[in-house]
């Protein structure tokens, strides 16, 4: 389930709202994402938009803590500083690998809250004198429908949110067909290397924040957390199999020394590896033992 929070400002637009409710329902088409739609306010209050009309909200600044996704709909008021509380949330979420989105003057709140900083956002003309004078560390993308900057989604107008949105829920679509099952293949083929996160990342084709909260989802790991227990698993196999001295089994597991395996296998497992080889033995002489007295039937 793909988590999307709205995040609701006081005059936002009702078409940008429309269009954002309608492209994130519950399913899309044969290849669909399932997302779950939440909407968010400062307060946790209602909310007024551009027309007057209420939106009903789901809660406040709390539910970006739980988002896969951030949406900032285009809004009316864009001269009003945005509240302290607000650019802290979508900061800390962005810090933390979930997705914001900026529709139209959207881009605004994610610019104060200072995610696009040195990098570039999608404005629509009327706008972009207005965005370069607040925000001259950001550069105005001239003409694109829409732009990416470190996770950070900008459209600058309805047929560039149109556009993203079906640029987003494609993504989607891929991420959840290919999960990081073929990456954690590969990880334990290569268990002797050193397998730095940057090397996973890059090979996932993820950013580092992703490729961690995806890994969580799928394993309730961190890489680092699911390769040492795969190290100490593949340990625990050579030594039951081999008369591998425990040096040679901690080089070819990818510990840097034997001390390492020692005192990791101690943590995981309580005993040490030597422990660990002569009680898998002396349990391996027993069962083959009561193997042989057993009665063979035809």
């Amino acid at each position: 389930m793909h988590r999307v929070v709205v995040y609701v400002p006081e005059g936002v637009v009702l078409l940008a709202l429309g269009i954002v409710s309608c492209a994130f329902e519950d399913e899309l088409g044969d290849n669909s994402v399932r997302y779950q739609l939440r909407y968010a306010s400062r307060n946790g209050r209602n909310v007024s938009t551009s027309h007057r009309l209420v939106v009903e909200t789901h809660g406040g600044l709390e539910l970006l803590d739980h988002a896969d996704t951030v949406v900032v709909p285009g809004f009316t008021s864009v001269n009003r500083a945005v509240p302290g509380e607000v650019v802290g949330a979508l900061r800390a979420a962005w810090l933390s690998g979930v997705r914001l989105v900026g529709f139209g003057t959207g881009a605004f709140v994610l610019a104060e809250s200072g995610v696009l900083t040195d990098g570039s956002a999608a404005i629509a003309p009327e706008w972009s004198d207005v965005f370069a004078r607040r925000f001259p560390q950001v550069d105005v993308a001239s003409g694109a429908p829409h732009i990416e900057w470190r996770g950070a989604f900008t459209s600058s107008d309805t047929a560039g949110t149109v556009a993203l949105l079906r640029h987003l829920i494609r993504r989607d679509a891929a991420g959840e067909s290919d999960s990081l099952a073929s990456l954690r293949e590969w990880m334990v083929d290569n268990l002797e290397s050193p397998l730095p996160l940057s090397e996973l990342a890059e090979r996932a084709q993820l950013s580092q924040r992703t490729l961690i909260r995806r890994f969580r989802a799928e394993t309730g790991l961190s890489p680092g957390q699911w390769v040492l227990a795969r190290r100490i698993d593949a340990a625990k196999t050579l030594l039951e199999t081999t008369d591998q001295t425990v040096e040679r089994i901690a080089r070819s597991v990818g510990f840097s020394a034997a001390s390492a395996l020692r005192n990791h296998f101690k943590k995981m497992t309580g005993v040490t590896p030597a422990n660990y080889r002569e009680v898998s033995r002396k349990l391996g002489r027993h069962l083959r033992s009561v193997d042989r007295r057993s009665p063979r039937h035809a």
